[in-house]
Parts: C-alpha cells; structure tokens; sequence
C-alpha cells in the first residue's frame, strides 16, 4: 500500500514546534520575580531593575553597592492541549496503521488460504486504525504547544541619588499551528477500505466452502463417490478460485491513496526573537517634600520575526527561517518609572514599559501576512513591604498586552513573597493571575542561596511556575560588592 498521504500524521508527531507565538506579555525570566508570581516594579533588587523599573535603582537595599548578574536563563513551555503526549499517541497510532497494512499485504499475497481468509478481517482492522489516525488529528488541529527562551545579563551600580545599570538580553517565541483539513479525505477512505473488506468477506466464504473442496477431492481421486454434481461444483469453485486473486487486488487499491490527492492541511510556523541592550538610569529627588525616584531606559532593540506556512503533503521544513519568511527590524524605545519609599519597609512603583508604540509586520514569501507584532505602551503598577527577613509584594497590570498573531491578549496581577534565613538562603512562592485567561494562571516557588563572602556576596537563584498547562523555570547567577 502506498502511504505518501499519510506523511501528514508522521509530521504532526515529529512537530514539537506545532504552537503559536507569544505576544510580549510584562514578564521576566529572572528567578527571583518568577518565584514570586512576577512580581517586581516595587521589589527592590538592583539585577531586576532594567526589566521591571529603572527606578529601583535609587530604592534598593544599601548594602548592594554593585550588582553583576551572569547568566540571567529562562523557559516556559505553554501546552494547554498535552500535546506532548498526544504527539506520542498519535504516533503509536500511525505505528499501527502501518503495521496492520503491512499484514493485509502479506495476507493477500499469500497462497494459503486460510491466511487469505483473514484479508477481510485485517482491513477491517486498517479502516478502524484509520479513523483513529483521522480522530487524533483532528484534536490536534490548530492546538498550541508554545515554547519560550530568554538569557540576559545585568551590571548594577545602584545609588540613593544616582544609580546606573547596564543590561542586555535577548527574548525568543517560536511554534505554529496544524491547520488539520483532510477529516473527509480519510474518512472516505476508511469507508472505501470497509466496503472491500465486506466484499472479500463474501469471495473468501466462497473460497473456504468445505462441501465444494471436498467435491473437488473426489474429482481429482476419482473416488467411487463421485456424481455429476461433484464435477461442476468443483469446476464453479475453481473459477472462484482463479478469480480470487483478481478480486484481492481490485480490493486492495482501496488502501491505496491517490497520488494525484494533494494534502489540504497545513503547518504554520511563527516566530520572533527580540534582542535589547539598554542603559537605566534613576535618580531621587524632592517633589512637595516628599522623596521620589524617576527612572528611565533607553535601548535599542533589534527584531527577527518569521512566518512560514508550510505544505503538510512534502513535510518540508527548509526555508522556515529564510529571507523569504524571515524579516528583520532595528528599533529605538525607552521605559520610564518612578517609586517611593516609606516608612516601616513600605514601597510603592509604576512604570511604562515601550513608550513609544511601534507595529512590525510578519511576512510570508516577501509579502506582508498581515499579522503585527505590537510593541505598545504596557503599564503596571506595585507596591511591596520589605523588611531583613521577609518581601511581599503585588503588581498589576493597568493595560491589557497586546499579542502578536493568534495569542491571547493577557492582563497579569502577581502576588508573590520571600523568607530570608539570616541573608544566606530565600525561600520564595507566589501566584500569577491573568484577569484575561484564567488557564494561564500560575503557581510558583523559588529557592536563593547567598552565602556570605568577604568583599562580596554570591548568589543563586532558581524558580518553577507550573499549571496544569505551562510549565518554566530560570536560574541566575550573580555577585552582589
């Protein structure tokens, strides 16, 4: 049997990267914001500042004169349908379509005719694999599973007056979506291969009649037995017999797609991978006899957005990232925030994120798709409580985030916390609410180590955020003078 069409479910298995890009939700990969819901804009952590409020700078504890954060590393992986394990199923499932072809096939080649008996029996089975093969794609059809990465690396000089940070990071989406549209092509052929089976049913009930084999018996031994009847019996049943391999091969083309049967699904494939490098700059000042801090980031951004749409039939994948689908944009931009202290440890920010709005078009084959990605004014505001042992803080976000392509918009509230034993270790959880889309809600925890050093201080940090949908984690490592 021919299985060119069915290229489209081995794809389907082999296509981890079958998602949908992210848009550019208020989020960090730093683990210490991760662990506590994403909280961060009144946090006061120096290796934070350029990601969540330049002001920060000017707020953070004193005792971290200097901050060198390297490497800053993070992922998320977004899989609301499971389609890791379905991808596997699916797998097993185009495993044993293939392999009850292949038992059709040796049955009918056969000259053994109880091993031929069994064709109709076997096609069965092919059309029943068939449809599971049909059914599993079609739950897969335009199902996300997203994957995101980010790295970064921070140098802080924070000050009450003055503080300065310098910092560079690169964030990347990528995935696509299976455009599932060839239900009806493999639900006609399932019906075709059944009704095969029904008419071999019938011719192999022929082949195996005991009455007309033993007629034939007596023919060919010239038994004393032998009567008219047995001999035109016997030649009905070898007509039926010579035709027989006639009529598995005419049945069998039923497995056999047409080749001229072009594919209709599709595998679109989207990505974008932005790179920053910035400078943040704060300083403190007295406004109606209060202290205020202003913070600002300039940074030049550079952007490498794809979009392929390719044909599930030839299961070819070159060029996703090439000239043709591949578009490339440098950018200026700049986020500005303030915060206050006060007093027992209280602190509130607020900062806007890309205030100057920008629109990059994706494109596909030189052309424009249509699809943006959006990079507007993104506003959110925090307030936190810190203290030598303990960190509470919440954010909000005062504006929806605007997706590039088929993402959801996201609008966040964090709510996160820390325990400190003695500055040597952190224990950190927290809780991620999208007012938006509950399913990308999240729990998170985190752990920090800080050992104490003469001349400087050393620390790492991990966190996890998981559903029952996403999953992600970051790590950092860093010296704190």
């Amino acid at each position: 049997m021919q299985q060119g069409h069915l290229k489209l479910a081995a794809i389907v298995a082999s296509m981890l990267g079958c998602a949908t890009v992210q848009a550019l939700p208020f989020n960090s990969f730093d683990p210490r914001s991760m662990a506590m819901g994403g909280a961060g804009v009144a946090v006061g952590d120096p290796a934070t500042a350029p990601f969540f409020n330049p002001a920060l700078l000017s707020v953070s504890d004193p005792g971290k004169s200097y901050s060198v954060e390297f490497p800053i590393i993070g992922a998320r992986l977004y899989d609301p349908a499971d389609m890791q394990n379905n991808l596997s199923t699916l797998s097993d499932n185009v495993n044993a379509l293939n392999s009850s072809i292949a038992t059709v096939n040796a049955n009918a080649n056969s000259t053994i005719l109880t091993e031929i008996s069994k064709v109709p029996g076997n096609m069965t089975t092919v059309a029943n694999n068939i449809d599971t093969v049909n059914n599993k794609l079609a739950s897969l059809s335009n199902k996300p599973l997203q994957g995101e990465f980010g790295v970064a690396t921070v140098v802080g000089i924070p000050g009450k007056n003055y503080g300065f940070a310098f910092y560079a990071d690169a964030y990347g989406a990528a995935g696509g979506t299976l455009e599932y549209n060839d239900a009806t092509t493999l639900s006609n052929l399932s019906a075709d291969v059944k009704k095969a089976a029904d008419v071999l049913s019938g011719t192999t009930a022929v082949a195996n009649d005991a009455a007309a084999q033993a007629a034939c018996t007596r023919v060919a031994t010239g038994s004393a037995l032998l009567t008219a009847a047995d001999v035109d019996t016997c030649i009905a049943y070898a007509a039926t017999l010579s035709n027989l391999s006639s009529t598995l091969n005419n049945a069998s083309n039923a497995l056999n797609f047409n080749t001229n049967t072009q594919v209709a699904s599709k595998i679109h494939i989207r990505g974008a991978m932005i790179s920053e490098v910035g400078l943040s700059a704060s300083h403190g000042f007295i406004y109606h006899d209060q202290a205020w801090v202003l913070g600002v980031t300039p940074k030049l951004m550079q952007l490498q957005l794809f979009d392929a749409l390719l044909d599930a039939n030839s299961g070819n994948t070159d060029g996703v990232t090439g000239s043709a689908n591949l578009i490339k944009y440098s950018a200026f931009n700049f986020d500005i925030g303030t915060a206050r202290n006060y007093e027992n440890g209280w602190r509130t920010g607020l900062v806007i994120k890309n205030v100057l709005p920008q629109d990059f078009d994706f494109k596909r084959n030189n052309v424009a798709t249509g699809a943006k990605l959006s990079l507007k004014p993104q506003i959110r505001a925090g307030v936190s409580h810190e203290n030598e042992w303990s960190t509470v803080a919440l954010d909000a976000d005062l504006t929806k985030n605007d997706p590039a392509g088929l993402e959801n918009h996201s609008q966040y509230v964090a709510l996160g916390g820390e325990l400190s034993a003695l500055g040597w270790a952190q224990l950190r959880a927290g809780y991620r609410a999208d007012l938006v889309d509950s399913s990308r809600s999240l729990t998170s925890v985190g752990l920090g180590i800080s050992p104490r050093i003469p001349y400087f201080k050393f620390h790492f940090d991990l966190a996890y955020a998981f559903n029952s949908n996403e999953q992600g984690g970051s790590l950092r490592l860093g010296l704190n003078f």
